[in-house]
């Protein structure tokens, strides 16, 4: 809503305006950048693959969490989540390490759905991922697609090396955090620390 004044001279001497939406609300329904889309696998499932597995990743690949997902398919993965996970499938540590992409997020009990320490918002063309070495974890979160972003990371380790099978639970030691523009020339620090858990269940 806008409310112009206009004096005795028939010239606009203010402007009031009432937003109904949040400023980043409307620069999300007004801007639409030309960021490149999700990642898209095009390779074919293993021979093996449960079905499940197969269903579930057919579900989320070339997604973004931030993109939304209607009830129906919300349903469905939270489903094969729950179906993947009690397949309780043999654990490969050498196949953790490299880039994994967000592209769901379970929303917790409150409706809840990324808990951030530096909130920024979820614009649908931001990527999220987490980058795992052997012993390391960093988890990247765009705030204005890749030309600005969140990086915080860590040590990792896994909660008990004798557990070969899924859901296998890794701890991480996060002890570092900066926010980043133009790639990461340009960084500024950020006060981060804490420990997070996490499951790995295939």
């Amino acid at each position: 809503e806008i409310l112009y004044r206009v004096g005795d001279d028939g010239l606009i001497v203010s402007q009031e305006q009432t937003w109904s939406i949040s400023p980043a609300e409307a620069l999300k329904e007004t801007f639409t950048p030309s960021f490149a889309g999700p990642p898209v696998s095009v390779l074919p499932p293993p021979a093996d693959e449960p079905k499940a597995v197969t269903a579930l990743f057919d579900m989320v690949n070339g997604r973004r969490a931030g993109e939304g997902y209607t009830a129906d398919e919300q349903r469905i993965v939270e489903g094969l989540i729950e179906e993947v996970a009690g397949l309780r499938a043999e654990w490969a540590r050498e196949e953790l390490p490299g880039l994994w992409h967000l592209a769901y997020l379970t929303p917790g009990p409150d409706g809840a759905t990324v808990d951030r320490r530096i909130p920024f918002p979820e614009y649908p063309w931001n990527d999220s991922y987490q980058l795992f070495g052997p012993n390391s974890v960093t988890n990247v979160g765009e705030v204005m697609g890749p030309l600005v972003k969140v990086l915080v990371g860590g040590s990792l380790r896994e909660d008990d090396t004798a557990v070969l099978r899924s859901p296998k639970r890794f701890i991480a030691s996060i002890d570092s955090g900066k926010i980043c523009v133009a790639g990461e020339s340009a960084c500024a620090p950020l006060p981060i620390k804490g420990e997070g858990l996490f499951d790995g269940v295939y």
